[in-house]
């Protein structure tokens, strides 16, 4: 059963527990969670001027312990840090004008990234270089489908056309939810499929192709990945479904796993889609997850697109316009891709992978004192700038942000302050949080607040305050 603290809205007030303090912290402070037990963090100590010392440290949910893993280089702005499910493994970097990146294997059986040979639990430094040195805010991000349920939410109309559909409860769509698919589970349109194509507001979204007849008021609808029935003709290296529906290329570098019928099981990496059609990636040497089916899929196929655990992204901050990636199953020639252009990130902007908020995009705050948000869809390769409503409420050097999973908002601690706010995805609105015990300062660079699901249900952020000890979490119930 799941954690219940019995927390009530608008009686109970959110409340920083504190936990076991780590060492004092300086620039370049970063966390990431491996989904079921450990927060790790890298952490640089030493000085407001000069860092003296840095370590990659965990931090045990369970019992609420530390562990000391192994000291690094020390650095400054531009550290971080992300978890790798597929290969269960961490990425990072320690910053302060740095090329450098490393992998550390938490296996006890040794693994290869990039060709590169990682021994069990311990710190491989990797040859292939940064394409371009990390500075403040500097972001190394994972996509997975690890943390994202095939039912993404369920909802219940209220009006509707054939392409339009709008639902009767509040705040239930933002453009995170493009490309997913909405299906109606009861009424009429029962067993129809169709693909969000566009968002007008929290409570209207346009779909990818016009519905037989409109839906009803009171119809119900899920909110998922997209799964179809394979139909038309069957290859090796294509997949075809009934109707056109799908933005050219929007599922590019995604995966698509066969979940029933023929060829169960089987999951491969999509190089191009059409309308109605996708087109298999060519085998990548050391990855099963490219090349040719094994099994051809049938009609009796049902598939599904999720995203691909194979790519590692890198922004460098510091004010740097580039972003990359590269597949981490390349073993030949592994090189970093340069990607669309964002504008400059630095100064409390960070790149985070949105999962089930956004299954097919990633979101990065400028920072720089702006209140300003970017989404990034992974298959076009186009970066947009949905509307905010921040009032005055800025971030730079010294703020943090992360996604609150599952529930389509985002943390936001305001630096030199006591204060945390809520962000509404769905409306753009910034929302009063819980307080801080102690002001934060400001000139202090890293991803320091990071949201963790507990496997039994259990929701917390969890906070390391910079230039200091502390560190504290708060349970997210009231969201």
């Amino acid at each position: 059963m799941p954690v219940d603290y019995g927390f009530k809205k608008g009686i109970d007030t959110p409340i920083w527990q504190w936990l076991p303090q780590q060492l004092t912290n300086y620039n370049g402070c970063a966390s990431a969670y491996d989904g079921s037990r450990y927060i790790y963090w890298v952490i640089q100590t030493g000085s407001a001027t000069a860092n003296s010392s840095t370590a990659l440290y965990r931090f045990c949910t369970w019992t609420s312990a530390w562990q000391n893993m192994v000291t690094l280089t020390s650095g400054s702005g531009g550290a971080d840090i992300t978890y790798d499910a597929k290969r269960n493994a961490l990425y990072l970097m320690i910053g302060g004008v740095l090329t450098t990146w490393y992998v550390f294997n938490l296996n006890t059986a040794s693994i290869t990234v990039l060709g590169t040979a990682c021994p069990a639990f311990s710190l491989t430094s990797m040859p292939v270089v940064l394409p371009a040195a990390s500075s403040n805010a500097a972001s190394l991000t994972m996509t997975s489908d690890t943390d994202i349920p095939a039912q993404i939410d369920t909802g219940t109309v209220a009006s509707a056309t054939t392409t339009v559909i709008t639902s009767s409860g509040t705040g239930t769509f933002h453009s995170g939810l493009i490309g997913c698919q909405l299906n109606f589970l009861t009424g009429t349109l029962a067993g129809t499929t169709r693909i969000v194509s566009a968002v007008t507001n929290a409570n209207t979204l346009t779909l990818s192709a016009a519905t037989g007849s409109a839906a009803a008021a009171g119809d119900t609808f899920e909110l998922r990945l997209p799964q179809h029935t394979a139909t038309g003709t069957f290859t090796a290296t294509t997949l075809t479904i009934a109707t056109a529906e799908w933005t050219t290329n929007y599922y590019a570098g995604s995966d698509v796993v066969i979940v029933s019928g023929t060829g169960s099981g089987q999951r491969r990496r999509i190089s191009s889609n059409s309308a109605s059609g996708i087109i298999l990636n060519a085998a990548v040497t050391g990855n099963a997850n490219t090349g040719p089916w094994t099994t051809t899929p049938d009609s009796t196929s049902v598939f599904r697109i999720v995203p691909s655990s194979d790519f590692l992204y890198y922004q460098p901050g510091g004010g740097a316009t580039a972003f990359y990636r590269i597949d981490l199953s390349l073993t030949a020639s592994p090189a970093w891709t340069v990607l669309s252009a964002i504008s400059s990130v630095s100064n409390g902007g960070n790149v985070i992978y949105m999962a089930a908020s956004g299954p097919f995009q990633m979101i990065a705050h400028r920072g720089q004192g702006t209140t300003t948000l970017y989404t990034f869809n992974i298959g076009l390769n186009t970066w947009t700038q949905p509307v905010t409503f921040w009032a005055s409420e800025a971030v730079t050097t010294g703020g943090s942000i992360c996604m609150i999973y599952g529930k389509r908002k985002l943390a936001v601690f305001i630096q030199n302050t006591t204060r945390l706010y809520i962000h509404d995805l769905t409306t753009g609105v910034l929302e009063p949080a819980g307080t801080l015990p102690f002001v934060a300062p400001a000139a202090y660079d890293g991803k320091r607040i990071i949201h963790v699901r507990t496997p039994d249900g259990a929701s917390f952020l969890y906070l390391m305050r910079a230039g200091g000890m502390e560190f504290y979490r708060m349970p997210l119930e009231w969201l």
